[in-house]
């Protein structure tokens, strides 16, 4: 009789194999020819694709998180083109092909579409966060735009998702879980990354609903995208992080609802620091916008603004807050005018 054969180990050294071969696509994708730019995307969005099934058809696995890590560590050093060209319209073109990558993976089972494409920006956000104190003050600015351009064509897969809850819950989780760009349990995690991302989530989101394909869909749950910056800002242990938070997120898009509200706080009721420096507005932002996860309904600036501050009350709420934190949130919730249910549950 035969002996079985190791199906998981050939399937393991396969999928091994395949993606040692992938890696130099990063420098294809950097190639002077458009045609083997073309050819390289095509050729990694079916590798992504296909996952670490064996044939094809077969069920959607995603690579294991170390094949990943190889994938992303390739496209990350391997695109010379990105990583050593001075010329901005280069980088812009090469960033751009990188992260549209995330919307173009089509399984063969179009209900593994998602799945797949939320492993392919897993394993970018673990690079970004494994590399980023590796990248030289001279090269930073182009790893700026590389995750403005994950966050814009993230808030554009969702939107195709139409927000579904659980599809913005999986996004959050990879964003929030130990390790991620907007954790607060592994100090490892650069916070210059974190403050990046608080410094261009709202102009992302503001970019990508004014897109006409996505101001057909339902609105977006403002509050539920919110949510990993709401839980960093009522958990970090550090001050500058909390700052950062308040100044480049939560202040101006509860300034801008205010503004668009009816019945806006006045000027009077805001602290100085607030004042002093004119906020943007987030007009997008406020017309396309739910207060509740799957609503179908777009909300008024007053019940979005609502919602963002139940939320952060909640945050501080919670137990795994910090007391000053805790302190900080009560505060701005008292001056925004938080609802008067929610301050019968603050302890």
């Amino acid at each position: 009789m035969p002996a079985p054969s190791n199906r998981k180990g050939k399937s393991r050294a396969t999928e091994e194999e395949t993606v040692q071969a992938a890696l130099p696509l990063g420098k294809q994708l950097a190639h002077t020819d458009k045609k083997v730019r073309d050819r390289a995307i095509a050729g990694l969005v079916a590798f992504v694709s296909q996952g670490s099934g064996e044939e094809e058809g077969s069920k959607y696995v995603p690579l294991e998180d170390k094949e990943m890590a190889k994938l992303w560590k390739g496209l990350f050093y391997c695109a010379p083109g990105f990583w050593m060209s001075d010329k901005p319209l280069v980088q812009q073109a090469l960033a751009t092909s990188l992260s549209d990558l995330l919307l173009l993976i089509a399984p063969s089972n179009p209900s593994d579409t998602f799945p797949a494409a939320l492993a392919f920006l897993a394993g970018f956000w673990q690079a970004i966060v494994r590399e980023w104190t590796g990248i030289d003050r001279l090269r930073m600015d182009k790893y700026y735009m590389l995750t403005r351009k994950y966050v814009n064509v993230t808030f554009r897969l969702l939107a195709r998702e139409q927000w579904k809850e659980e599809k913005v819950a999986a996004v959050n989780d990879v964003l929030m879980k130990k390790g991620g760009p907007v954790g607060w349990e592994d100090r490892s995690v650069p916070e210059s990354l974190a403050n990046h991302l608080s410094d261009i989530y709202l102009e992302e989101l503001d970019k990508v609903l004014a897109l006409p394909e996505v101001t057909s869909q339902p609105p977006c749950p403002l509050a539920a995208l919110l949510t990993p910056h709401t839980i960093l800002l009522a958990r970090t242990p550090t001050k500058t992080v909390h700052t950062r938070l308040m100044s480049s997120l939560f202040t101006p898009i509860l300034t801008s609802l205010s503004l668009a509200s009816s019945t806006p706080v006045a000027d009077s009721e805001r602290p100085a620091k607030r004042t002093k420096k004119e906020e943007p507005m987030y007009a997008h932002i406020v017309m396309h916008s739910t207060a509740k996860v799957g609503g179908k309904e777009r909300s008024t600036p007053e019940e979005l603004k609502g919602s963002v501050l139940r939320g952060m009350f909640n945050a501080a709420a919670h137990g795994g807050a910090t007391e000053p934190n805790r302190r900080k949130i009560y505060k701005v919730w008292r001056e925004e005018g938080g609802d008067d249910d929610d301050d019968d549950d603050e302890e």
